[in-house]
């Protein structure tokens, strides 16, 4: 689902996508002359790897998320939860891919690891 930035009003909208196997889900509004703010939960088992062992493994995840998207570069102390869209176009389904992404490249561990206390490993 993509959106004309300056079509959206300061009213909340709600919004529902669906992204491998996740359910990212919310409200949007105009936050600013430049700005949107999107805030919501992401849900649904997304599949990891074990950053211990290896092995592949499903996790449930449910999450809060709050984003904004401008449409003007950003200056560089700005918050992390900001993404630029300089063509105007706010894109549902890259920004929830994008949340996917995120939870993905976290640490995690399979449950079998997890139960582990100590961990070596002999180079």
């Amino acid at each position: 689902m993509q959106i004309l930035l300056r079509k959206i009003h300061e009213s909340r909208n709600p919004f529902s996508l669906q992204k491998e196997g996740m359910a990212c889900r919310g409200e949007f509004w105009r936050s600013g002359k430049h700005a949107v703010t999107l805030e919501g939960r992401i849900e649904g088992d997304v599949p990891l790897e074990c950053d211990r062992c290896g092995e592949a493994f499903t996790k449930h995840v449910d999450e809060p998320f709050r984003i904004e998207v401008v449409d003007r570069p950003l200056k560089v102390d700005e918050s992390l939860d900001v993404i630029e869209c300089l063509d105007g176009i706010v894109d549902f389904d890259r920004i929830c891919e994008s949340e996917i992404a995120s939870i993905q490249s976290e640490y995690h561990l399979c449950p079998r690891c997890a139960e582990q206390e100590d961990f070596e490993i002999e180079y």
